[in-house]
């Protein structure tokens, strides 16, 4: 996601109507490289979203399906392998569905 910054009051790292790449989304906030090279944490209030590759529809379609399957007791999941990187961090779950026509 390309995000454009429309407030940088009090933050030096950003430059007003720059555009950065999100590297992570919280309801809240994004997480930049900012003008220093630094991960930085903003408010989005800080910023106007220029583009949205998609993932965000595609993020939202499967949690939808999740929380389907939660709500039925996980009736078409056929399997699920969770990878971890060496500090224990979740870095992938991939799940199989099984769907029967």
């Amino acid at each position: 996601m390309r995000i454009k910054c429309i407030d940088n009051n009090l933050c030096t790292a950003l430059t007003l109507n720059k555009e950065y790449s999100v590297i992570e989304e919280a309801p809240e906030y994004y997480v930049i490289i900012d003008d220093e090279k630094n991960e930085t944490t903003c408010r989005k209030t800080r910023f106007v979203v220029v583009e949205d590759s998609g993932i965000t529809k595609k993020v939202k379609a499967t949690i939808t399906e999740l929380n389907y399957q939660l709500e039925n007791d996980f009736k078409d999941i056929k399997n699920f392998v969770i990878r971890k990187n060496s500090k224990g961090e979740i870095k992938e779950i991939a799940i199989k569905l099984n769907y029967n026509s």
